[in-house]
């Protein structure tokens, strides 16, 4: 581990909370495209002539539910290492990023690059920065305002 500051279990869920809250309000985006998606490919096939008009919004809505589902398995992926490294004793916290903060977790053997791979979409479309030294994966969730969301 880094010789950042422990901090307490507290903390560090305070920190996973925010992450969640963020992948939620991005996961609800890509399930949203997908239903105004689906609504007009069903609108549309149903007028006389539509034909390959609807074709774009059907892909988008493909796109959407790929999106979601990459989302969905990063917050999974973080949920699961934090519940994990909790049980261990070796979940590390440090606050100091405006709302965000940042968690240490420790993984063995091939967990920590599954892991890295599992939650880089979520990471980009939340404002979280994924940091991967040897056993050590660093969740840092930037300030609100450096964020798209």
């Amino acid at each position: 581990m880094t010789d950042t500051p422990v901090r307490g279990e507290g903390e560090a869920l305070s920190i996973v909370r925010e992450i969640i809250r963020r992948s939620g309000h991005e996961i609800r985006n890509a399930l949203n495209g997908v239903a105004v998606n689906v609504e007009v490919v069903r609108s549309r096939g149903g007028r006389q002539g539509a034909g390959g008009t609807a074709d774009s919004f059907a892909e988008r809505a493909v796109t959407d539910v790929g999106k979601a589902s990459a989302l969905t398995n990063g917050t999974l992926a973080i949920v699961d290492a934090v519940l994990v490294a909790a049980a261990a004793g070796t979940l590390r916290s440090n606050a100091g990023y405006g709302n965000g903060g940042e968690i240490e977790l420790l993984m063995y053997g091939d967990r920590a690059p599954v892991f890295v791979s599992d939650v880089g979409p979520l990471a980009s479309e939340i404002g979280v920065q994924v940091e991967h030294k040897e056993q050590v994966v660093i969740l840092r969730v930037l300030p609100e305002d450096r964020t798209h969301s």
